[in-house]
């Protein structure tokens, strides 16, 4: 059986993407949880990955980390699912807008940190995070439909 070893849902969003992938294509697994910000965090994810980082995926000899290479990784394994479109140009688009996401929008991801528990009075955060939204928002509205 294939093993998620993640930090928090509330606070990682790395984390979040496979788990949210394999919940929602019924993937079979089993989730480790590894609370974040504690003394023996890090050592307790050296266990699972020298990266020292989560999210990670184990299937039985194979481990993955980095959450974009294990929805690649559960793509290839599981086709039936269609994690990506279909069509190879949609394909090429979602992984593009994937990439953009994970590793880009570093104002708003340095002003808005994740914390799915808590509720943020709106204020101004300034030019740059308002850019980022911006080009999220163009993203959504070009790409809503890309299967």
């Amino acid at each position: 059986m294939l093993k998620l070893v993640i930090g928090n849902k509330n606070y990682s969003s790395w984390s979040l993407r496979p788990w949210l992938a394999m919940r929602h294509l019924d993937i079979p697994f089993e989730e480790v949880l590894i609370p974040l910000d504690e003394p023996e965090t890090k050592t307790m994810i050296l266990t699972h990955s020298p990266g020292g980082k989560v999210p990670i995926l184990k299937d039985g000899d194979v481990t993955v980390w980095e959450s974009l290479a294990i929805l690649e990784y559960l793509a290839e394994a599981f086709p039936e699912k269609s994690l990506w479109p279909s069509r190879p140009a949609a394909r090429a688009v979602a992984r593009a807008i994937s990439c953009e996401m994970h590793a880009g929008f570093t104002a708003i991801r340095s002003a808005c940190p994740m914390n799915l528990r808590k509720r943020f009075a709106y204020r101004d955060r300034g030019a740059d995070v308002t850019r980022d939204a911006v080009r999220i928002q163009q993203i959504l509205t070009a790409h809503l439909d890309i299967s």
